[in-house]
C-alpha cells in the first residue's frame, strides 16, 4: 500500500516496463472476474507494436522503484469526422492489487493536465476498432468500464467522472447451436447461400488497429442475385493470437445504427454462427447499447445472452 502518495512519480512508459504493465493488467482485472489470459507477447502485439503507439500517452505511476499503476490515453482521432469528435479517450487505467485509489486519482490528474488532452475526457472503449485493444481480454469488443470492475467505478466517481449510457456484452455459444426456424428462414434456406470473404481495411488507422485479427465479410446471396445482407466478423490471427482462437467478434456497427435487424440479417447471423463450429469457434460476442431494446430482443431470439454490462465515464475539464 502506498503510504504517502507525494512520493509517487508519474512518468512516460519505458520498454522495461512491459512485464509490470502485464502483471498489473492481470491484477486489476482479477478483482472483477476470472484472471485474463494476457501475456507479454499478446499485450505487445495489441498495444505497443502499433505504429501509432506514443509512449508519451502511456503513463506509469512509480514509487520506491515499483510500478503501482498505469494508464493509456489518446487525444482525438486524427480524422476530425470520426465519431469520437474532440474527445480524449482513456483506453485503460489499471491498479496493482496493493495500490490505493490515490494512485488512480494521481493518474487521472496526469491525464487531465497533459498537453495532448482536450476539455472532454472519456474513459472506456465501446465497439472499438481504433485503439488496438480489440479482442484483448477482458476488453473484447468493448462495453466501457464493466459494472463488475468496482475498483474503477469507485475511483472514477471520486475523481468527478460521471457514467454515461450503458452497454451490454452479448454472447452466443456455438456448440450445438441451432438457428431459429420460421417461414422467412425456410425461404432464405431454399434460395440463398452464405459467402464469407476476407476483408482488408483500407483506412490506415483501422488496418493498424486490427492487424492482430482476421476480418471477414459474411454475405447472404441469392443464387445469381445481389447480396441481401452482410455482417463483419473478426477472428483471431493464428500468428498473433491476441484474442483467443476459440472466440469471434460479431461487428454489428451498421445494424446497431439502424436499431433493428432485417429478416435477411437475422437469418445470415444464425446461419453464420451455425457454421462456425467447423472452425473450432466456441463463442461469438458482440456489444449493444442498453437502450437498443429491439436489437437486443432480436439477438436473444438468435440465442445471444447478456453476460456483462458497463458504461463509459466522462468528465469536462478546463482547457
Amino acid at each position: 500500500m502506498l503510504r504517502d502518495n507525494s512520493i509517487l512519480n508519474i512518468r512516460p512508459f519505458r520498454n522495461a516496463d512491459l512485464p509490470d504493465l502485464v502483471r498489473i493488467w492481470s491484477e486489476h482485472w482479477s478483482t472483477a472476474g476470472p484472471p485474463p489470459y494476457v501475456n507479454q507477447a499478446k499485450f505487445e502485439q495489441a498495444v505497443l507494436a502499433r505504429k501509432f503507439f506514443d509512449p508519451e500517452t502511456l503513463l506509469v505511476a512509480e514509487a520506491e522503484g515499483s510500478i503501482k499503476g498505469w494508464c493509456h490515453f489518446a487525444p482525438p482521432h486524427c480524422d476530425p469526422s470520426h465519431q469520437d469528435g474532440n474527445v480524449t479517450i482513456v483506453h485503460a487505467l489499471c491498479l496493482a492489487s496493493s495500490s490505493s485509489d490515490a494512485v488512480a486519482l494521481r493518474l487521472l490528474t496526469a491525464i487531465e493536465t497533459a498537453p495532448q488532452t482536450t476539455s472532454q475526457i472519456r474513459i472506456g472503449l465501446v465497439r472499438d476498432d481504433q485503439r488496438g485493444y480489440a479482442g484483448l481480454e477482458p476488453i473484447g469488443f468493448g462495453i466501457g468500464i464493466p459494472l463488475s470492475d468496482y475498483r474503477s467505478n469507485s475511483f472514477l466517481q471520486q475523481g468527478g467522472y460521471i457514467p454515461g449510457k450503458t452497454h451490454v456484452r452479448m454472447i452466443a455459444s456455438v456448440s450445438q447451436y441451432r438457428p431459429p426456424v420460421n417461414r422467412s428462414a425456410l425461404q432464405f434456406r431454399r434460395s440463398t447461400s452464405v459467402i464469407c470473404k476476407p476483408r482488408l481495411p483500407k483506412e490506415p488507422r483501422l488496418a493498424a488497429s486490427l492487424a492482430h485479427l482476421d476480418i471477414e465479410t459474411a454475405a447472404l446471396e441469392e443464387r445469381g442475385g445481389p447480396p441481401l445482407a452482410s455482417v463483419s466478423i473478426w477472428f483471431s490471427d493464428p500468428e498473433a493470437e491476441v484474442m483467443s482462437p476459440s472466440i469471434a467478434i460479431l461487428d454489428l456497427c451498421s445494424q446497431h445504427g439502424q436499431g433493428i435487424l432485417q429478416p435477411a440479417e437475422s437469418y445470415l447471423i444464425g446461419a453464420l454462427i451455425h457454421s462456425l463450429n467447423q472452425r473450432n469457434i466456441q463463442t461469438v460476442e458482440t456489444a449493444v447499447d442498453s437502450n437498443q431494446t429491439a436489437l437486443i430482443e432480436q439477438l436473444q431470439t438468435l440465442q445471444f445472452k447478456v453476460v456483462d454490462e458497463g458504461s463509459c465515464w466522462e468528465k469536462s475539464v478546463h482547457a
